[in-house]
């Protein structure tokens, strides 16, 4: 973008690109060759390509204005989020690009090139993608100033890269670029990790969660580990896959986990008190099922999904209050099983004894088939092992279980059998 340009001939040029985009999309692509539809596609790659050093001169001009701390923004990332509409995570990537790849000015105003001029010119060149760029740029910042001399060549090769191989194998290469010229990296970065970890939890009023964060390579392993015994796809049952995507099963890995680790009452006390799930309801809505139910946390979930979580094989207690707000009632904490019992449910289950799941009883909680806060024994004859989830999912695919002659008993829901057949496990 050429400092000539008046305000006028700005505006002008970027309206003309507009009637651009509109025309191509008038275009009628079935009029066009297989040929033809193959070199537009590449050719508005390159253009697509192209767009990113406009986009880089025009946030340095915003910054060399100071127009974000005039609006009050705290960076330019929070003020390209508030004018644009775009997520900050998006708004910092432009404006770390437009670092690394844009023009900039010396103090006195001078024109200087790019920090990264091979970058900067393979974009104008459209031909190098946004990703490949953040690539290249993250990998070269972290090079210490010992090896500053040896960057350009470095930043020359990673962009020829980029010319025949995609992001991920890029990436692949660039950090086999930074541990030659680096290789004491690896030293430094174990520090680096320890000193970044952090873990930011969200919580929404109805007590579901996000979160963010970094971790060190040690919770990296540890996590991996959970998630290879935990959160592995559920055998075939009945000819129907594990429903559940890749995420779904390491959302429910870290859940099971979680539940192992309260539930071997290692954990230290809180308050006094060993780790224990707490839920506060209305009596009423104990008794009709409809409402909500209070979280020792402040959330509120609904009484019929909270109650849901007493099946785990960890300390829960609920207490009912009436309409003073005295108590009315309350559960003694979840009861867990003992050793010789989960010995016994091994050997007469083997694992998940839900029909056709092969789950080990490593992978396995014990469900108490009368829940133990509506008054149900903490007994054989009452448990069976299930693996997370099947535990969490049986009782709403309308599946029920019995203990018939010292053995489970499972019931399909309608919509399996017709009949409803019985089938012993």
């Amino acid at each position: 973008m050429s400092d000539t340009l008046t305000r006028a001939d700005l505006a002008t040029l970027l309206a003309d690109a507009h009637h651009v985009v509109d025309a191509l999309q008038a275009v009628e692509l079935s009029a066009c060759t297989d040929d033809g539809v193959v070199a537009a596609v590449r050719s508005f790659e390159s253009l697509r390509r192209r767009l990113e050093p406009v986009d880089h001169a025009l946030i340095g001009e915003v910054e060399a204005r100071g127009v974000p701390a005039r609006a009050m923004a705290r960076a330019t990332g929070y003020w390209l989020r508030q004018t644009l509409t775009i997520d900050i995570s998006e708004a910092n990537a432009r404006v770390r690009a437009a670092h690394a790849a844009g023009p900039r000015r010396s103090l006195l105003g001078e024109p200087m090139p790019a920090r990264y001029p091979a970058v900067a010119a393979a974009q104008a060149a459209g031909e190098l993608a946004a990703r490949q760029a953040r690539v290249i740029t993250a990998t070269l910042d972290k090079l210490p100033l010992e090896v500053c001399e040896h960057i350009p060549v470095a930043e020359a090769r990673l962009v020829g890269f980029a010319r025949t191989f995609e992001a991920a194998t890029l990436q692949q290469l660039a950090t086999r670029e930074a541990e030659w010229l680096d290789p004491d990296a690896g030293y430094r970065d174990v520090e680096r990790r320890r000193r970044d970890r952090d873990l930011q939890v969200h919580h929404r009023p109805d007590g579901s969660c996000s979160f963010r964060g970094e971790g060190t390579a040690e919770l990296g392993e540890f996590l991996q580990v959970t998630f290879d015994s935990l959160a592995k796809p559920e055998p075939e049952s009945n000819d129907i896959k594990d429903p559940r995507t890749a995420g779904q099963r390491r959302h429910d890995a870290l859940l099971d986990a979680l539940k192992i680790t309260v539930g071997s009452g290692k954990l230290p006390t809180a308050g006094g008190v060993l780790a224990t799930v707490v839920l506060t309801i209305d009596a009423d809505t104990y008794l009709t099922g409809d409402g909500f139910a209070l979280t020792g946390h402040g959330a509120q979930v609904p009484v019929r999904e909270a109650l849901s979580w007493a099946g785990g094989d960890y300390r829960l207690m609920c207490t009912a209050l009436n309409s003073l707000k005295a108590v009315e009632g309350y559960s003694s904490t979840h009861r867990l099983f003992t050793e010789g019992q989960r010995l016994a449910l091994i050997a007469r289950d083997r694992g998940c004894a839900f029909p056709g799941c092969l789950a080990p009883p490593g992978w396995c909680q014990i469900h108490h088939i009368l829940e133990h806060i509506l008054g149900g024994p903490t007994t054989l004859d009452n448990a069976v092992m299930l693996c997370g989830h099947h535990h969490r999912t049986f009782q709403t695919a309308n599946w029920t279980v019995d203990i018939v002659n010292g053995r489970p008993q499972w019931t399909p829901p309608r919509t399996i059998d017709p009949d409803r057949t019985p089938i012993p496990v």
